[in-house]
């Protein structure tokens, strides 16, 4: 047999650089390199273990991929279900190759899985076909898609593998090295097994799956199923304690896709709709925010009532946009479909929360002359104090 030796390099596994000299290593009379990171099947491995670079490797490509098809396709302009596939069906398995292993290896909670480099990757596909800025709320730009974190999705694929290997024949290297993973548990040593027994138990299943050996498919759907239940919750919490997120919060109580995101056509208009309920917007409450404004002086500028330019008082009572409001008032009471009580609060609350197609389109057509308006408002404010 002949060695290619200019694809042939040695990596010695340790926690840590050492200064000890390296062993030389030569086949023949020609020397191979001994490296500190090596990609294996598409997967970047480091010495110390790691999968960083492996993570990272991999949300790379798949950024590139999502630029890829963004320069060739307007993501925005898709119904969102299609954008959704699309996001699902190729940038997904890039983003989640050989997820089965490193999955194991990373912090698995939900508050550091949005650190990581896979779910920023997620959050701009989630982000851009939004059209909200990248400093929109994490959990507000899923949950308005309907989407869950990948990590759900990580844990899945851990599952699946582990009932693939407990199939296995024990004659098969991957079932021996499983079982060896299993007895390195037992000992209380670090390995895949222990790991993924961590996994268990932080989704709260240890009870269902005692040890691995039990794992079947129904228990593994019944996990999943658990562990978005668990997201559910997690994600009401942390939007009942978000002062940025108090309007969404009184708007948004399914975690699923917004229909009206199906039902808007005109682009602009849907996100200008997206932007005041996502509170990504250049209202005062929220530009206030990031000049540190305190939260009482946040007037709205565009009229004189001296009141916080919030997104109820935006919709609502800003004098500025009083013709406005009366037009889609009264456009909505002659609608004989219109179901809602048309009031100052509904405009703000229930009208925000409809799902009827023409009611959401009057209302997105709304938002954006609003929107419009104020613009031109503070600029020929600009322009007299100039």
């Amino acid at each position: 047999m002949e060695v290619n030796l200019k694809k042939t390099q040695i990596m010695i596994f340790e926690k840590r650089k050492t200064k000890k000299a390296k062993p030389i290593f030569t086949l023949g009379n020609e020397k191979i390199s001994v490296v500190q990171e090596y990609c294996y099947l598409g997967i970047k491995l480091n010495h110390n273990g790691n999968f960083s670079l492996a993570i990272k490797q991999l949300s790379e490509k798949a950024l590139h991929a999502l630029y890829s098809i963004r320069r060739r396709l307007n993501l925005h302009q898709l119904n969102p279900k299609s954008a959704i596939k699309i996001f699902d069906s190729i940038i997904c398995p890039i983003l989640l190759y050989n997820a089965e292993v490193w999955g194991v290896y990373i912090k698995n909670d939900f508050i550091n899985w949005d650190k990581l480099p896979v779910e920023k990757v997620h959050l701009k596909f989630c982000k851009l076909y939004l059209g909200v800025g990248r400093k929109t709320s994490n959990i507000a730009s899923r949950s308005e898609l309907g989407k869950y974190p990948l990590i759900i999705n990580v844990f899945k694929r851990i599952f699946k593998y582990v009932t693939h290997l407990n199939s296995l024949p024990e004659t098969t290297i991957s079932k021996q090295a499983f079982l060896i993973s299993k007895d390195l548990f037992i000992k209380k040593s670090n390995s895949f097994y222990g790991k993924a027994m961590d996994i268990v138990k932080t989704l709260n299943c240890n009870r269902a799956i005692p040890d691995l050996d039990s794992l079947t498919t129904n228990l593994v759907d019944s996990c999943v199923k658990d562990t978005k239940e668990n997201y559910q919750r997690f994600w009401r919490h942390k939007l009942e304690n978000s002062s940025k997120l108090t309007f969404y919060t009184s708007i948004k109580k399914d975690y699923e896709l917004e229909t009206y995101l199906t039902t808007i056509t005109n682009s602009n208009q849907r996100k200008r709709l997206t932007q005041l309920r996502l509170s990504n917007h250049k209202l005062m409450i929220e530009l206030g925010r990031y000049e540190n404004i305190p939260r009482e002086d946040r007037i709205c500028k565009v009229c004189q009532a001296g009141e916080i330019e919030t997104e109820h008082h935006f919709l609502t009572s800003c004098e500025a946009y009083s013709s406005l409001r009366e037009n889609v008032l009264n456009d909505l009471e002659s609608d004989p479909t219109n179901e809602t009580d048309l009031n100052e609060h509904s405009l703000s609350v229930e009208i925000m929360k409809s799902t009827d197609k023409e009611t959401v389109i009057k209302l997105s057509k709304f938002i954006s002359l609003c929107f419009e308006k104020r613009s031109k408002c503070l600029e020929a404010r600009n322009a007299d104090s100039q």
